[in-house]
């Protein structure tokens, strides 16, 4: 159509707004690719590496050795293999975790390098990062100097932390290994485990169940018991996809749909300006289907253009987006897979999103009659219902008049409304999940734990110990739910390595039984309510009654004074199974399951969360850029829909200043507005995505948002708003004073 040569023109002459509406779609389509893809990816690569080398089902200890390792394979129908591991120390301050070479289950992938050699050792490729350690390299390990032969991965360690209930990994301090059978026998170290795989996948708790009553029945004596999906080393990596796929839809939707309407309000401005000639057109014989063809093309075609370009942005940023994510995850990345469902789902997107808005847009538009639109239209002389019953006869003029401009487009100020309120919520997202983490190191940790070392027997201990403080554990799981894993202790009631403190700040008495608040919030329990637990050692059902709740959310633990807790599991009177205390004790490494210090957690959780602060920079340059896209449009259409008024303005003397002033501050009380909004927003949705993420943990994080950043989030949102407000003064000083009178010619 001959129509469709002003495609070009118009949009050339409105740039910076179509220019806008594409950018939001490119940073939409972008994200959801990016984030969808990267979700498969990881979901693909975990999966066939747990399958391809035999992820267990459970590991277990126990305190004798099991004789007929194949008799009870045939019974279970299962893989069993006995495996070993021990913690060394390469250095002050770095520990290695060796383990045993498994040959049927959790098998390691070498991931560079060559396989396992008799004088060789594995490690992980994160330690050997952080640490500079290259194939080829030697390692001494007790009396053997043994050579790097590749760095691998194992499929129950894919995130490497030391403890099961450390939060975060530190790849400079600890790291995993793997060494021949023969070299981990004779040195002589550590303690042994078994790995258990059954062959047949379906019932896998009713056969757990099963086992481990076959193991009572034979006077073998669970110690510990990890089953897989319990094991936060894996888990953290299902829970970090799981906050991946709801990032990758919510996000990019959100941003779709301000653009969405940031783009009909283009339209509606567009088509309200050019009435008359769409009135004209009709006049001339075309046909309202080929006027709203001609219509649609100006958003389809940023709706095309911005898919287009936004999902190849996407597929780009895979690679360094999954080479992030392996950087804490060790998983072999083979290959990389497209999935073609999202790249057709992030292009067809804003072509279906911009379509459905433009389209019922330009409809009721071209409802009227050639008439009414040869006159500009019907819809430019009504005053709307707010305008028309606000009193405002006792403001000042400039008052009166910036109220005004919102009043007489709801649309446009609900569009920057909305959008303040996304970018408000995509600047203090990092600020607040630094917060958060913070709140959780410092209030629930640092100020909860007081000790330095914790030390793990690999069996009872009856025989008083010549340092540090005694304290038992047990797992327990609820019996309504057996997938909840309570951590029970057993403590000395005047310990103070321990502070337990409610929600006042007041110590708890120790003499009592106290949950903490994750276990609380977890079960929705009260003081004095009770729950009914299971012994996941011997399967015995317990009933406990809840004393008190301690506010602190680093832990799904229960505590109870040392006395009862042997009393209610039937232990001998004054036996314990850990140490805690000030100093390193001296205790051979055969004797433990566990060591670990508190001073590593913290150095691993201050190392974890400076990438956090390159996030936090990128989240906010994003939100930035959006910010400033949407105040630059809604400007842009302020001062089009004022053209006239700036001019007469101009005529009547008015400075620079104060036509700024009217015409490019009228929205900023919106801008206060918008921000103060998306504060709650935020802090709702972090909750909801918090306990998302933490479902599968045994920890709990407390939403938290300091005033210090709340604050510096309002100077960067209206710096944005002031920049926005400087790059459209061109606009304002180009109109010149014979606007006014060719608009009264007209």
């Amino acid at each position: 159509m001959v129509i469709n040569k002003k495609i070009k023109r118009t949009m050339l002459q409105n740039k910076s707004q179509y220019i806008g509406s594409l950018a939001l779609i490119i940073i939409s389509c972008m994200l959801y690719t990016m984030f969808n893809q990267l979700a498969v990816n990881m979901d693909k690569m975990t999966s066939s590496f747990e399958r391809n080398y035999v992820q267990d089902d459970a590991s277990f200890i126990v305190d004798k050795t099991i004789n007929n390792p194949k008799k009870l394979e045939e019974k279970f129908n299962m893989k069993l293999e006995k495996s070993g591991s021990f913690d060394y120390e390469i250095s002050k301050g770095k520990t290695l975790r060796i383990f045993s070479e498994n040959r049927k289950i959790d098998i390691p992938a070498v991931i560079s390098g060559n396989k396992l050699t008799t004088n060789g050792i594995l490690i992980d490729p994160s330690y050997a990062k952080a640490n500079n350690i290259k194939v080829g390299d030697k390692i001494t390990i007790g009396n053997k100097k043994l050579n790097v032969s590749g760095l691998m991965s194992l499929p129950n360690y894919i995130y490497a932390i030391k403890s099961e209930s450390d939060i975060m990994n530190n790849p400079k301090s600890f790291g995993i290994a793997v060494i021949t059978k023969n070299n981990f026998d004779s040195l002589n170290l550590g303690s042994s485990f078994y790995n258990i795989k059954f062959n047949n996948s379906e019932n896998i708790d009713s056969k757990i169940s099963k086992l481990k009553s076959y193991l009572k029945s034979q006077n073998i004596n669970v110690l510990s018991w990890t089953n897989i999906d319990e094991n936060p080393r894996v888990t953290y990596v299902t829970a970090k996809i799981k906050s991946t796929k709801s990032i990758s839809s919510s996000m990019p939707i959100a941003i779709l749909l301000l653009t969405c309407s940031m783009t009909g309000i283009i339209m509606l401005r567009m088509l309200q300006k050019e009435a008359v000639i769409i009135g004209t057109l009709y006049a001339l014989g075309y046909r309202k289907r080929e006027i709203r063809k001609h219509y649609l093309t100006y958003s389809l075609s940023i709706a095309v253009i911005g898919g287009i370009v936004g999902t190849i942005l996407g597929g780009l940023a895979l690679k360094p987006m999954v080479t992030f994510m392996v950087s804490y995850f060790n998983v072999p990345t083979n290959y990389l897979s497209f999935d073609i469902k999202y790249v057709v789902i992030s292009i067809l997107l804003p072509i279906i999103f911009l379509f459905i808005s433009s389209y019922f847009i330009i409809n009721k538009q071209l409802k009227h009659s050639p008439v009414d639109l040869m006159h500009g239209g019907i819809e430019n002389s009504k005053v709307n219902f707010f305008e028309r019953h606000l009193k405002l006869d006792n403001f000042k003029f400039n008052s009166k008049f910036k109220i005004r401009q919102q009043l007489r487009s709801i649309p446009r100020s609900l569009l920057l409304l909305f959008g303040i309120i996304a970018s408000t919520m995509l600047l203090l997202l990092g600020f607040a999940t630094k917060n958060s983490m913070d709140f959780l190191m410092q209030e629930s940790i640092t100020s909860t734990y007081k000790y330095k070392y914790q030390y793990i027997f690999n069996s009872l201990q009856t025989t008083s110990p010549s340092r540090g403080e005694k304290f038992s554990e047990t797992a327990f799981s609820l019996k309504s739910n057996n997938k909840t894993i309570i951590t029970a202790y057993g403590i000395n009631p005047n310990t103070r390595y321990l502070l337990l403190k409610d929600r006042s700040g007041n110590s708890l008495d120790k003499n009592k039984v106290i949950v903490t608040k994750t276990l609380s919030d977890k079960l929705n329990i009260k003081e004095n309510d009770k729950i009914k637990v299971i012994n996941r050692f011997n399967s015995k059902v317990y009933t406990i009654r809840i004393d008190s709740i301690a506010d602190t959310y680093s832990s799904q633990s229960l505590y109870m004074p040392l006395s009862r807790f042997n009393t209610m599991l039937n232990y001998p009177s004054g036996s314990y199974i850990g140490l805690w205390s000030d100093n390193k004790i001296n205790i051979p490494e055969n004797k433990l399951i566990s060591t670990s210090n508190i001073d590593d957690f913290k150095t691993a959780l201050s190392t974890a969360t400076k990438p956090l602060q390159y996030s936090m920079g990128s989240i906010s340059l994003m939100s930035f850029i959006i910010g400033l896209i949407i105040i630059y449009v809604v400007t842009s259409l302020i001062i089009e829909e004022n053209k006239e008024n700036i001019s007469l303005m101009k005529v009547l003397g008015y400075r620079k200043k104060e036509v700024y002033s009217l015409i490019l501050n009228s929205s900023s009380f919106i801008v206060i507005l918008g921000y103060l909004l998306g504060i709650p927003f935020l802090l709702g949705s972090l909750n909801a995505l918090f306990k998302s993420m933490t479902s599968t943990m045994n920890l709990s994080l407390k939403v938290k948002l300091n005033f210090t950043y709340i604050l510096i989030g309002f100077i960067v949102i209206y710096l944005t708003y002031e920049i926005s407000n400087l790059l459209s003064r061109k606009k304002i000083t180009k109109i010149s004073m014979a606007a006014a009178l060719n608009s009264t010619k007209e």
